[in-house]
């Protein structure tokens, strides 16, 4: 896959950008080091997939200097494996995984999702499954 207009990827930087006069491309002491859209190894956990929203702990930490809106989940069990698959399958807001059992989320659909599942992430991907 190559990274187009319509990449989840390209879509979020450019509303990050829009939003929070956040700009991850150029090299500031608070923002990330990274000069290329066709490189974005320093801003996404899977840059492989121009969909894959799973943010790296550095972007991360950008993004909540920012203060760009986050939801945190303390989350019912820890993530399973098959789990990583369904987040970057079903996702569609960037998120950050803190720890096996907490998740930031930085979309009001899936953080509204996640909410009216109790925090049980998934029960929420199972059913985005069917």
């Amino acid at each position: 896959m190559s990274r187009t207009a319509e990449s989840l990827q390209v879509i979020w930087q450019k509303k990050f950008q829009e939003e929070y006069k956040l700009n991850p491309f150029l090299a500031t002491k608070d923002t990330l080091v990274y000069n290329k859209l066709d490189n974005p190894a320093t801003w996404w956990h899977n840059p492989v997939n121009p969909n894959s929203l799973r943010l790296t702990q550095n972007s991360y930490q950008v993004l909540i200097k920012s203060k760009v809106k986050s939801y945190k989940f303390e989350l019912k069990d820890k993530i399973k494996p098959k789990a990583f698959v369904q987040l970057e399958r079903y996702f569609t807001s960037p998120y950050y995984i803190l720890n096996a059992r907490r998740l930031v989320v930085f979309g009001e659909v899936e953080s509204m999702m996640l909410a009216l599942h109790a925090g049980d992430l998934h029960q929420y991907l199972d059913n985005q499954d069917k």
